[in-house]
């Protein structure tokens, strides 16, 4: 990351973390004022790392692995910013998820939320692309909690996902008998997903008045590409670059035209803040390889094609190249009792 960028997150956000920290006998100021939180206006942001590390902090001294889940079932989506009233008054769960997605950009930077359809269900997705923001297990349990708890008021007490995914290695939330899914959990996977029934979207917002969106939709649209368009050019780029991996093509004349640019601009304006399209890919891969290598069990040949690497043997020579290992010492090395698992500095 450009040293004086950081990705935020509106401050409201942390209200409800806040109260149920303190409600199960937690510390919340002080776990706050530890990782350098302080009070402000409900319009302002905070730093989405310590966001993340307040979940962390406080599943570890409560002893609940599963506070983020939990908090997120008691998450009042009236506390996202300027946002939320308006994605509770939409009309349909659908416009809501869509107001909701389209909005993300300006509740949090630096992540993605998405809404698709697979044949006769949805999937809701989520995760922050920034590959220095570990660990945030307990971040991305608190979002598809959220997700879970804002169909479940819609769709009934019953009711219960198809499935859910977490890029995580393991999860406690299945044990939460009152709040849990209740479902099929899988780990390890590419990115932290919701699936439900695509029929649910059509189902009315509750007594929430049916505004229209359309007009709505459009300014929060243009509202948020703007606030993207406000970063460094550095900044987006990576953020390009994550969110393809494993997914769409790495190719730098589609990068440069998915934030807007030509190549050959992209490359003028990478120069200009002494930085270059190949140096982040490589980081953003090695980085990626890094969290993988040590936080779960896939294989050397799933990891290299999800990276975009013509094979293992080539994966192998670039993950060297950057770190002085190879993928397999590192994964050895970085599980040894005793060793930091933060990542190492990739190459530039």
């Amino acid at each position: 990351m450009t040293a004086s960028y950081s990705p935020q997150i509106v401050q409201s956000a942390l209200t409800d973390p806040s109260r149920v920290c303190t409600d199960m006998g937690g510390d919340a100021a002080g776990i706050g004022q530890t990782l350098g939180i302080t009070d402000r206006a409900r319009t302002d942001t905070i730093a989405l790392q310590k966001y993340v590390q307040f979940f962390e902090v406080s599943a570890r001294t409560l002893r609940r692995p599963d506070f983020g889940w939990t908090v997120g079932a008691e998450f009042d989506l009236r506390n996202l910013g300027d946002f939320g009233p308006f994605i509770l008054e939409a009309p349909t769960l659908g416009a809501a998820l869509s107001l909701f997605r389209k909005s993300f950009a300006m509740i949090q930077s630096d992540s993605e939320m998405d809404l698709t359809i697979d044949g006769d269900a949805a999937v809701l997705s989520y995760r922050i692309l920034d590959l220095d923001i570990w660990p945030r297990q307990q971040d991305a349990e608190l979002t598809l909690s959220v997700f879970h708890q804002l169909i479940k008021s819609i769709a009934g007490p019953g009711w219960r996902p198809s499935a859910l995914t977490f890029e995580h290695g393991t999860s406690a939330v299945w044990r939460n008998a009152r709040t849990g899914p209740h479902c099929t959990i899988l780990c390890d996977a590419p990115t932290n997903s919701l699936r439900f029934p695509a029929r649910l979207l059509d189902l009315p917002m509750g007594d929430a008045p049916s505004q229209p969106v359309g007009a709505l939709s459009q300014a929060i649209t243009r509202e948020a590409w703007a606030r993207e368009r406000d970063a460094p050019v550095a900044i987006r780029v990576r953020r390009e670059v994550v969110r393809r991996l494993g997914r769409d093509s790495l190719d730098q004349t589609q990068i440069a035209n998915a934030i807007g640019y030509s190549r050959r601009t992209l490359r003028r304006r990478l120069e200009a803040e002494n930085a270059s399209f190949s140096a982040i890919l490589s980081d953003c891969r090695t980085r990626y390889a890094e969290i993988a290598l040590h936080l779960s069990n896939r294989p050397l040949s799933e990891i290299s094609e999800h990276l975009g690497y013509s094979s293992v043997s080539a994966f192998e020579r670039a993950f060297k190249l950057c770190t002085g290992m190879t993928p397999a010492r590192y994964r050895k090395q970085s599980r040894a009792p005793g060793t930091d698992a933060t990542c190492s500095e990739a190459c530039a």
